[in-house]
């Protein structure tokens, strides 16, 4: 096989390309080599045993692979995902979003692209329903830096499609080769280093009020002693509102469940002081025992508006014998727009209060018939402060992620690479508020000139403007700094092969630095820290070729350990070992065990703290309730933000598995993974009533707060939605502030079965992969009852299979994904109960024709795209709108492609 060939493979198994339908794959056979007149390169399933992985940022002619140290060395033990470049044309991904929710152990299966946060500038999915900061993206092997204004952890990139080669996905910890963030495991993209040509391509789709539109070219030149390719991609798509789907459902009362709507609506719910605020009056009537409801959610997007431009160069040059030189960077340049509803009148109560008294008269006070109220508290939505029924949340973020290293043999095969990297990310967001003291001088204010109408459109434009000129406007800059350097090879021959070692070390800065307004005050932060880094790899091979024995054809060892430490908490380290054992042919017997960790982000240690106000009567209907008051719920305030006493999350993993790939039936794959994961330390905030019973939260929650306790939180906080010489006493005093408060255990099985079966005009295939979670236990602290996540929400199984055809120039498959009914409580009148959703499942079709090369059609290939062919409706739950568990609110989409070779 030559090493063309190789550049081309997967890098795992049959399971890939039958799993993610790349027909064209299975058109070729073994024999077969690139297209180098095209600049293409064919796509070949090769055993394991022949595949020669190396870092990336070196020879670009070899394969890479993630989750080891040492060149040709897969991750002993662990289970390898990969996603080839013929998959990613079939799958027709649009963004990177896209490609990784057609992956079933990733928490983003099956649902509609969107940045995390509600648009706060990150896409970061997770694994196996962790925590999406519990998984590491990495391109090329190597850390990328943060996007967003909440987050300080890696974010995924935004990678041209026509420059990816392949993803990886080790679903496994991984720390002790990569560090902070590889608990559940590392999603590597990987990127094309050699290409001849130009290549373009251009995609355009639609779904019921919703498109997306795409176009990316690639070229390439490779004079075989180096190497540049440069590819540049622009992605957009339109918004869907909740009102644009109708099985959209809040009140469940018809269901047994209660209503979910909002009293915070554009047409006011009035109070007055002569029933001691306990009748409500509905605007514009003003009846007694009546209140106007409203859906919020129908304004608020349920996919956000984006575009996205990204440019991708990398570079290679071999100076001399062994001596080569490499840099890559990526750059890309994101707008997100995300509609969200008018704020409420203030506060979390959502509401002013008026007089109709002498001084004190506000000109659009309006009495409830038969009343004779002089004061009334007045609840509503800022639609007319607005002049529209939603505001747009505007968040821009630009990212640069770049490496450069020089890789170099010093002795025999032992190779030594120096390198560095360069990240920097500027996230831009305005976020549209209210300003209390502007709303309130206003509700005060005599004349109509000045004072505020909450009943329609009588306040002018003036005191509006004042009122609205709030917003949060932040600049963000994070930036990381890295150097390393690494020696790793064989060092040297033992019966069962080669005993081979990596030793590195790396020397990491990260720096965030916020500049603006929020809640009215400047929320400068300026946050950094340093981390030093050693580590080590040891392959063994016990059996191998040159001793097999009886069911010990070969037996794999590796043992890796990884030293942190940081400048703002301390050191960690991080072992794992692995082992892989072929008893006969075609059948390998894997396990590993190893601890991980991920550091608190720089946000999670420095952000702005900020202080919120929230009197008797909201308290009393939100999680923030005092059970040990009773019905006397107290004016509170509570404090939610950075804590510089974090410690780093832990977990300990272990993971069992096998892989089949028999002779006397050459293209069938079987995997199976048992994986069992202990995440303690987890970062989070108490909330709910649980902070006021579980003694590990004793010492954050202070009752009847004397004034020396109030102002020494309050100094370490912004006020958000009050002033605070205008507080009134203050019954309860909650720091919930970031912690190390959360356990998570749960264990499951990853699989994937795939079979090709060749045919006198192609080929037919079929695969079946997914994740079965069979427990998955939750602890808000470690003395906490425990909680059952299969029973709150999450689903057990989630699968991908697939069949296809390949017929000459035509290749067809068809996905069915599917996703497990989610059991889950919901609120009833009386409490709680608990429901069973049924599942989600969902077809997606592909279809692609190779044109003749024939004229203008040479190189040229159509593609149509056909995602949830049924338009499936989502499972029904009694809450959170009326869905059961996540689903992909696009609905049916199709989309018709070209892709064309010059």
């Amino acid at each position: 096989m030559n090493g063309k060939s190789r550049l081309a493979l997967s890098g795992v198994s049959l399971f890939a390309v039958a799993l993610f339908g790349s027909g064209a794959a299975w058109a070729q056979s073994a024999g077969e080599t690139a297209d180098e007149t095209a600049g293409e390169t064919t796509e070949v399933p090769v055993p394991q045993s022949e595949i020669e992985p190396v870092q990336a940022g070196t020879d670009g002619d070899v394969i890479v692979i993630t989750g080891s140290s040492i060149r040709g060395v897969p991750p002993t033990g662990s289970n390898l995902i990969s996603v080839s470049r013929e998959d990613i044309r079939t799958i027709g991904a649009n963004t990177t979003p896209d490609l990784l929710a057609s992956v079933p152990q990733l928490n983003s299966f099956n649902t509609a692209p969107r940045a995390a946060n509600g648009g706060a500038g990150a896409f970061a999915p997770g694994l196996r329903s962790l925590p999406a900061s519990a998984t590491l993206p990495l391109m090329n092997g190597h850390r990328l830096v943060a996007g967003g204004t909440n987050q300080t952890n890696p974010d995924f990139p935004f990678i041209p499609d026509l420059a990816i080669e392949r993803v990886e996905i080790v679903a496994d910890g991984a720390s002790a080769i990569y560090g902070s963030d590889a608990v559940a495991g590392v999603v590597n993209f990987i990127t094309r280093k050699r290409f001849s040509g130009v290549e373009a391509s251009a995609r355009y789709g639609m779904a019921d009020d919703y498109h997306t539109a795409s176009g990316s070219v690639l070229a390439g030149h490779d004079w075989g002693s180096g190497s540049v390719v440069a590819a540049y991609q622009y992605a957009e798509n339109g918004n869907i509102v909740g009102a644009d789907r109708d099985y959209r459902v809040v009140d469940f009362r018809p269901y047994g469940g209660v209503d979910t709507r909002t009293t915070v609506c554009p047409s006011p719910n009035v109070l007055v002081d002569t029933t001691a605020y306990s009748v409500y009056y509905a605007a514009p009537e003003l009846a007694p025992n009546t209140q106007n409801y409203c859906d919020n959610g129908a304004v608020a997007d349920l996919v956000p508006k984006s575009r996205v431009h990204s440019g991708y160069l990398t570079a290679q040059q071999e100076l001399a014998e062994g001596v080569i030189l490499w840099g890559e960077a990526l750059y890309s340049d994101r707008q997100d727009e995300v509609r969200q509803p008018p704020p409420a009148g203030a506060g979390a109560s959502g509401g002013v209060i008026l007089y109709n008294l002498p001084g004190f008269a506000n000109p659009y006070f309006q009495t409830p018939p038969g009343t004779g109220a002089t004061t009334e508290f007045v609840q509503f939505r800022t639609d007319n402060l607005y002049g529209a029924d939603h505001i747009v949340n505007r968040f821009g973020v630009r990212a640069l992620n770049s490496s450069a290293g020089v890789d170099t043999f010093i002795a025999g095969d032992l190779k030594l690479s120096v390198y560095g990297t360069f990240d920097e990310a500027h996230n831009d967001s305005y976020l549209p508020a209210i300003d209390p003291a502007a709303l309130d001088a206003a509700a005060l204010s005599t004349t109509p000139d000045t004072a505020l109408d909450p009943f329609g459109n009588g306040t002018s434009p003036e005191v509006a403007a004042a009122i609205t000129d709030y917003a949060g406007d932040l600049s963000v800059r994070q930036q990381t700094y890295l150097g390393a350097a690494k020696v790793d090879g064989p060092l040297l021959y033992l019966p069962g092969g080669e005993l081979k070692i990596a030793v590195g070390a790396e020397y990491r800065h990260e720096t965030f630095r916020q500049r603006g307004i929020y809640g009215g005050s400047p929320v400068p932060e300026d946050l950094s820290r340093n981390i030093e880094s050693v580590y080590g790899e040891l392959f063994i091979p016990i059996f191998g070729a040159g001793n097999e024995q009886p069911l010990l054809r070969s037996l794999d060892v590796s043992l890796s350990g990884r030293y942190d430490h940081y400048s703002d908490f301390g050191s960690t380290t991080n072992p794992k070992i692995g082992v892989n054992w072929d008893p006969v042919h075609g059948v390998t017997l894997r396990g590993t065990y190893g601890r991980s960790f991920r550091a608190p982000g720089l946000r999670d240690v420095g952000a702005t703290v900020g202080a919120y106000y929230f009197n008797a009567a909201a308290i009393a209907g939100s999680s923030y309730r005092d059970p040990m008051r009773g019905d006397a719920q107290v004016d509170t305030v509570f404090l939610l933000g950075g804590n510089r006493d974090l410690q780093p999350e832990k977990a300990e993993t272990f993971s069992i598995g096998a892989d089949l790939n028999p002779d006397f039936l050459p293209n069938f794959h079987a995997s199976a993974t048992f994986y069992d994961i202990r995440y303690t330390n987890v970062i989070g905030t108490p909330g709910g009533a649980i902070a006021f019973t579980d003694p590990t939260f004793a010492s954050v929650v202070y009752r009847d707060p004397t004034d020396a306790q109030i102002a020494d939180l309050l100094s370490l906080a912004v006020p958000v939605n009050f002033v605070p010489g205008a507080l009134p006493p203050i019954g309860n005093l909650l720091d919930f502030r970031q912690g190390n408060f959360g356990v998570r255990k749960t264990n499951g099985l990853d699989f994937d079965v795939s079979y090709k079966l060749p045919t006198g005009f192609g080929a037919v295939y079929a695969g079946v992969a997914g994740n079965y979670i069979l427990n998955f236990e939750t602890q808000l602290s470690p003395t906490a009852p425990v909680s059952d996540s299969l029973k709150l929400g999450i689903p057990k199984a989630t699968v991908r299979g697939t069949l296809g055809a390949q017929a000459g120039p035509v290749n067809a498959v068809a996905f069915v994904n599917y996703r497990d009914g989610v059991t889950n409580q919901y609120a009833t009148p009386t409490g709680t109960a608990e429901y069973d959703a049924d599942a989600y499942t969902t077809v997606d079709l592909r279809l692609s024709v190779q044109l003749p090369d024939v004229g203008v059609a040479e190189g040229t290939e159509l593609g149509l795209q056909v995602n949830d062919l049924f338009d499936a409706t989502p499972p029904f739950f009694p809450g959170t709108e009326g869905i059961g568990g996540s689903y992909n609110a696009i609905g049916r989409y199709v989309a018709v492609s070209v892709r064309k070779r010059f």
